[in-house]
């Protein structure tokens, strides 16, 4: 009898500490620095803001007939920008909302990537909410659900003109756009660790279940990780670094090119101010083809921007 009285007594007062702190970015002195692919472990209230662009280089597209078989392969460099926007909301001590919108797009810069890849527009919408579970002096811990739709919009002239060489100009379904959509619910959790006042861990596990352009559902299995440090904590400028490492099913945004994506970055920012977060963050990724077996590399270059109202 005495055990479950103690397990409840106990579960009792972790709540009721939970409840009662203050919730904030700031754990052990650290102020926790965002970045852009890594999500934070925090229910706050913030507005972020992220722009940026980047070249994905030797992407290779197969030519292929009506029979299957391959003729030759289209070779050549693509670029890429993106523009995001994301408001969390705050409700009580342990809850925040969000929503979220992504608008990006890519096109070949050279002959053939012009021809392979054409242009293409994503818009991926984001609605989500995070629940913060325990919290310590140095550790946090959360919970976190995101639903996503992404609305793919293509121009494809390689594909046009191949079926017209194949079928003729009165071939059916032959449109020179393209539309598409993914739709996925993805469950993380998440956690935030500062051993010292300088130094800033966090790291999450996304799984769930979603739609891939042009393909059945998959499971969604990722995750990622961050390490900052803040050089004014030490004494020095107020400067912070961040190290981060992300893997992801990449199901939206560009499901269409890639299964998924290994990311590595490394980010700038200016740690001054309380409430406000400037920075710049840079990263090279490699993307596991979707149906074939060459993968391709990217640099990518954001410049982030958030506010804790």
């Amino acid at each position: 009898m005495r055990r479950p009285v103690l397990v409840f007594s106990l579960i009792t007062l972790s709540a009721t500490q939970l409840l009662a702190q203050e919730p904030s970015r700031v754990l052990n002195g650290y102020r926790f620095v965002p970045s852009r692919f890594v999500p934070h472990p925090f229910a706050v209230s913030y507005f972020a803001t992220s722009t940026g662009g980047g070249v994905a280089f030797d992407l290779k597209t197969p030519f292929v007939d009506l029979s299957g078989d391959t003729l030759g392969t289209l070779t050549g460099d693509v670029a890429f920008m993106s523009l995001a926007f994301q408001y969390q909301q705050r409700f009580g001590k342990w809850f925040a909302a969000r929503f979220g919108f992504t608008g990006s797009g890519r096109l070949g810069i050279d002959e053939q990537s012009v021809l392979a890849q054409g242009v293409t527009g994503s818009f991926l919408w984001n609605l989500g909410a995070t629940a913060r579970i325990f919290q310590s002096e140095k550790v946090l811990v959360s919970g976190a659900v995101d639903l996503g739709r992404t609305d793919l919009v293509g121009l494809d002239p390689f594909n046009f003109a191949q079926k017209i060489v194949d079928e003729g100009l009165g071939a059916e379904d032959n449109n020179l756009v393209g539309t598409a959509e993914a739709i996925s619910a993805v469950a993380s959790a998440s956690v935030g660790w500062a051993p010292a006042p300088w130094i800033g861990v966090t790291g999450v596990l996304d799984v769930g279940y979603g739609d891939v352009t042009e393909s059945s559902p998959e499971t969604v299995i990722g995750g990622g990780g961050t390490v900052g440090i803040d050089l004014a904590n030490l004494g020095a400028v107020p400067i912070g670094f961040l190290l981060a490492a992300e893997t992801d099913a990449f199901q939206q945004g560009g499901a269409d090119l890639a299964a998924r994506s290994w990311t590595y970055g490394f980010g700038v920012f200016y740690t001054g101010w309380d409430d406000f977060s400037i920075g710049l963050e840079t990263s090279m990724a490699l993307f596991d083809r979707r149906d074939s077996e060459e993968d391709f590399e990217a640099f990518i270059a954001t410049f982030n921007l958030r506010y804790w109202p």
